[in-house]
């Protein structure tokens, strides 16, 4: 027999269930698509390790073009940061449903 307390994390895991397995946000994949891109280069790896993205600069705009012949319809971009400096920009090519086609780091002139 099930007590109160584990029937009431059932009922909460079967409601937030369908959440969890929810498609992931446009910032999510572009960060999946650069981990996995990191993966294959250990320089940068290192230097990704040390940065973060500045939560309050993402910004997702239309865009026009294409990668790799697929559409690309919004561009995410966001700061980059290291310390208290800046690092450049993330950028980020996305399909209209939200997937990241391409992945870019932009040096600015504050950055190193």
């Amino acid at each position: 027999m099930f007590s109160p307390r584990a029937l009431c994390g059932l009922l909460l895991l079967s409601l937030c269930g369908p959440v969890l397995a929810d498609e992931p946000t446009p910032m999510e994949s572009c960060l999946d698509m650069a981990m996995k891109l990191l993966a294959e280069n250990p320089p940068l790896q290192e230097r990704w390790q040390q940065t973060w993205v500045e939560p309050s600069s993402i910004r997702e705009e239309a865009y026009t073009g294409e990668v790799d012949g697929k559409p690309a319809s919004k561009r995410l971009t966001a700061q980059l940061r290291r310390g208290d400096q800046s690092d450049g920009q993330f950028i980020c090519l996305l399909s209209a449903d939200g997937k990241a086609l391409a992945v870019n780091h932009q040096d600015d002139d504050s950055a190193h």
